[in-house]
């Protein structure tokens, strides 16, 4: 056995060996070792579809194919699929109703819950190449009980985008996006992080967790600002359409809105609040059963590369967990903080997390939306 297989052997469980026996007619467990490494590494081109993938708008065939170019070159025959979910709630909403991806990629934010819901499964990072050149803050994010559950791609902040033109704020704060002065110009995005946001404003000391009394606050003052919002939106073009038509001044908003708002040659900031912004990273995590494991590995380990990471940086505006990539906008590394491996956190910015009570955040935010 050489020094490969014999790696590859000790990082397969039991549970992997039976699964390879199975694709191999028993092979695995019948010639030793070497075979079931063999096995391993022979798995992807075993697996045969589509590669099912539920993913954000822009990522997919709809001008994210730069990120998997590398994977459907190298697996024509199982190009991916792609379904699309315009936050994590809709994603569980559609898991629920019977989708069956391979895979799909929520946020920071939702580890804990799909890692603890039997949905998932864990990642063997052995299997990504890139895995590596990983930042291994945003690789330890993507773990609970020390196992793998999300690969960590791309990153970036919510924070506040506004023309500068025609709005001056009074502070560097989140209470921009309840400026009275800008009645219907002010758009809001339609997620329950909209109270985490207002806790942060408002001071509270753990916003992911509030008392009964904190939410009962943060939901009067969303509620009582709401005649001031344009625009609650849950699709960047929406977004897009309205802040570039001069509809709306002032977004709940992320770096690819800065960069397409520049594009578009309008005067704009990107505005890190005093309370800081709130930060996420993008997680692929791996459905529970999936029938094409390796493939998805396979595909994960596109999106992780160095050239894939810039990629994205320099199209879209967000940063990598790849350290390995720079964009080549000096604007961008500056604003982003790409060069620092830890501007997803204290002190620059807080770093998103598990919501204990989602589903009553959840619930008092679409109260929010209905009043």
């Amino acid at each position: 056995m050489d020094k490969q297989d014999d790696l590859l052997q000790r990082r397969l469980s039991r549970g992997d060996a039976l699964k390879l026996a199975a694709l191999v007619g028993g092979a695995g467990l019948v010639a030793g070792p070497a075979s079931v490494a063999g096995a391993a590494r022979a798995r992807p081109a075993a697996e045969t579809g589509a590669l099912q993938v539920l993913d954000w708008a822009g990522y997919g065939n709809d001008g994210g194919q730069s990120m998997f170019a590398q994977y459907v070159k190298k697996y024509p025959h199982s190009k991916p699929r792609f379904t699309y979910m315009t936050n994590e709630s809709d994603a569980l909403a559609k898991l629920h109703a019977g989708l069956k991806p391979d895979l799909f990629r929520p946020y920071v934010g939702w580890v804990k819950y799909f890692a603890t819901s039997g949905l998932v499964q864990p990642w063997d990072p052995s299997l990504i190449t890139n895995f590596k050149h990983l930042n291994p803050f945003m690789v330890k994010a993507g773990q609970y009980n020390g196992k793998q559950y999300g690969i960590p791609d791309d990153w970036g902040f919510d924070a506040i985008l506004y023309r500068s033109d025609k709005v001056k704020p009074k502070s560097r704060s989140w209470n921009l996006l309840f400026d009275e002065r800008y009645k219907g110009k002010i758009a809001w995005f339609d997620d329950l992080g909209m109270l985490v946001m207002t806790g942060l404003y408002l001071g509270f000391k753990d916003p992911w967790n509030q008392t009964d009394a904190q939410l009962q606050q943060a939901q009067k003052l969303l509620i009582s600002k709401k005649h001031l919002v344009r625009l609650i939106w849950s699709s960047e073009t929406n977004l897009w359409e309205a802040f570039g038509s001069g509809d709306v001044w002032i977004a709940y908003a992320w770096p690819n809105d800065w960069v397409q708002m520049k594009k578009k040659k309008l005067q704009v900031v990107y505005m890190h609040p005093k309370e800081k912004p709130v930060a996420w990273v993008g997680m692929f995590m791996l459905l529970q059963g999936t029938p094409r494991p390796q493939l998805a590995h396979a595909y994960v380990d596109a999106w992780s590369s160095a050239k894939s990471a810039k990629w994205l940086e320099d199209n879209y505006g967000y940063g990598h967990a790849n350290t390995l990539a720079r964009p080549a906008s000096s604007d961008l590394l500056n604003a982003l903080q790409l060069a620092n491996p830890r501007a997803v956190t204290e002190p620059n910015a807080h770093l998103d997390r598990d919501i204990p009570r989602r589903a009553l955040y959840a619930k008092m935010w679409q109260e929010v939306k209905a009043a």
